[in-house]
C-alpha cells in the first residue's frame, strides 16, 4: 500500500486482548485487541491489520504489551474492519508492490 492507497481513516482507543504465541507465529510475537467504531465493536490479530505483511510493525506493535494494555487503533472510515494497531499503516515497499501487482495479473504463475 502506497501513501496515496491509504483510505481516509481515525484513530480510536483499542485494548489488547491477548499476547503471546500462535499457530504458525510460534515464536515470534502475537497479539490481539478490540476497538469500537461506528457504534461496532471488533476484535482483531495483528495478521489481520492492513500492515501485517510487516514484521518490523508487527514486532513494534506487540512489544511490552500486555492483556488489558490500550492501544491506539487507525481504521478506515469508510469500513472500520480495516485497520492496523498505531497512527497510520505502514507504507509497503515499492518492490513488494510490484511484486503484488505482477501476481495479480498471473505474471509470477
Amino acid at each position: 500500500m502506497s501513501a496515496g492507497d491509504v483510505p481516509v481513516g481515525q484513530v480510536v482507543r483499542g485494548y489488547v486482548t491477548f499476547v503471546g504465541s500462535e499457530g504458525s507465529w510460534i515464536g515470534a510475537p502475537f497479539m490481539s485487541f478490540s476497538y469500537s467504531a461506528n457504534g461496532k465493536r471488533f476484535h482483531k490479530s495483528l495478521n489481520e491489520t492492513i500492515d501485517a505483511w510487516s514484521t518490523a510493525t508487527l514486532r513494534k506493535a506487540s512489544y511490552g504489551l500486555k492483556v488489558g494494555d490500550p492501544v491506539s487503533v487507525w481504521c478506515s472510515l469508510s469500513d472500520p474492519d480495516v485497520c492496523c494497531v498505531g497512527e497510520k499503516p505502514a507504507e509497503k515497499p515499492a518492490m513488494l508492490r510490484l511484486i503484488e501487482a505482477l501476481g495479480a495479473i498471473g505474471y509470477l504463475n
